[in-house]
């Protein structure tokens, strides 16, 4: 019997030590990145050469606000000479930077003929929008054919009361007819929002199996075979494996305390 403690207390000894090696020496922080949204969703409306969306997190070249654009640049029929010298005019030299929460909406000056009416100057490609904002003041810009707007459409099905389908969008001016800006909203309130559902659900799983692998260790260390040790290696590869599954919980949780 005596014999049978002292190798009981070695299993104990064995299992915290490992426990203490798993937790000081090999702990990182594992957690993956997160889908990234813009802080402030701006959602609303639309269309293209094709068809007519919902949409949110609408950006235009991967901002929403202090968005350049460009007064326009009138070039008469001259002399070649001063022809040459408007086109020389570099149009970001007379910006105007755009917030969208200012903006009701923002369409296309020729929507019909968009290459057709296409401004090339210096070499690059501009087309003229018009751009309502939020008063029903209107004014007239030019922008880089190519500026890219991004946004998620919306599909609730074809009826309309499906849970929603987001799916990535990204065109660039050119092929833009209308924008309509339908009002904004705060993403972190939803991420953290459903931040705190997942995590109460990863609260609950692993305390759960945290539970279970602690019962398992308790069942194994209380059946150590008392009168043959010969067994020692078997058991000390089970409680092994079993204290390895404990740190991956614990582990869990001290990316859930980070976040």
């Amino acid at each position: 019997m005596k014999h049978s403690s002292v190798f009981c207390k070695r299993i104990h000894y064995i299992s915290l030590a490992i426990i203490f090696t798993c937790w000081n020496g090999s702990i990182v922080d594992s957690s993956k990145d997160k889908e990234k949204r813009p802080d402030i969703n701006f959602y609303g409306e639309l269309t293209d050469h094709y068809t007519t969306s919902k949409v949110e997190d609408i950006l235009i070249a991967g901002k929403y606000e202090q968005i350049p654009f460009y007064s326009p640049i009138k070039i008469e029929q001259k002399s070649s000479d001063e022809n040459k010298k408007n086109i020389e005019i570099d149009p970001k030299q007379n910006r105007v930077l755009i917030d969208l929460q200012e903006v009701s909406v923002i369409e296309l000056k020729h929507p019909s003929q968009p290459i057709k009416h296409e401004i090339t100057i210096n070499n690059k490609k501009y087309v003229e929008v018009t751009i309502i904002n939020i008063t029903g003041s209107k004014n007239d810009y030019i922008i880089e054919s190519n500026r890219e707007i991004s946004c998620k459409k919306i599909d609730k099905g074809p009826d309309g009361n499906q849970k929603p389908v987001f799916e990535e969008r990204k065109l660039n001016m050119i092929h833009l007819k209308k924008l309509l800006i339908s009002g904004y909203k705060s993403n972190q309130d939803k991420a953290k929002s459903s931040s705190r559902d997942s995590s109460l659900s990863e609260k609950s799983e692993i305390s759960m199996g945290t539970e279970k692998i602690l019962d398992q260790i308790e069942e194994k260390v209380n059946n150590l075979p008392k009168e043959d040790p010969s067994n020692y290696e078997k058991i000390k590869d089970s409680l092994l494996s079993l204290l390895k599954s404990l740190r991956n919980q614990l582990q869990k949780l001290l990316d859930m305390i980070k976040s």
